[in-house]
């Protein structure tokens, strides 16, 4: 003879089971997805602050060549003087890193830059013509 009873129970506990995977594999997917989009969206976000970094490079730029002076200092630590970073970061109104990679004194503009903010940095290039711009995230893995 056949307990339904023992079977009931043995179903429903099934049927819990499934419930419970169902919720941990939705939540699984719903903080992968919701970082996901953070990460996206604070990468835009660093995105848009190194376009305004450019231009306000460019900027201080065309006003020190009316000077006679060049925004690009090869000597200093991030190429730009205590001066222009000051003028940068008060223009912006944030406190990303600056950091001057490549300056062409011909065409007396800055060809290359980065730019971190929090986990991101953003690398600009000009290139032939053309602006090339890479976002990367970094992800702290060790702290001592």
């Amino acid at each position: 003879m056949i307990d339904l009873d023992k079977e009931y129970k043995k179903i429903r506990i099934r049927k819990i089971r499934i419930a419970i995977i169902i919720v941990i594999v939705v939540a699984a997917i719903f903080v992968v997805l919701f970082n996901y989009f953070k990460i996206m969206r604070g990468g835009r976000t660093a995105f848009k602050e190194a376009k305004n970094v450019k231009l306000a490079l460019n900027m201080l730029d065309i006003e020190y060549y009316a000077k006679g002076k060049s925004v690009f200092e090869p000597g200093k630590r991030h190429g730009l003087s205590k001066e222009s970073l000051e003028r940068i970061q008060g223009i912006l109104e944030n406190d990303g890193v600056i950091e001057i990679t490549s300056y062409d004194s011909d065409l007396k503009m800055v060809t290359g830059f980065t730019y971190q903010i929090d986990h991101y940095k953003v690398t600009y290039q000009y290139d032939d013509g053309l602006d090339k711009w890479n976002v990367d995230y970094f992800i702290n893995l060790f702290n001592y």
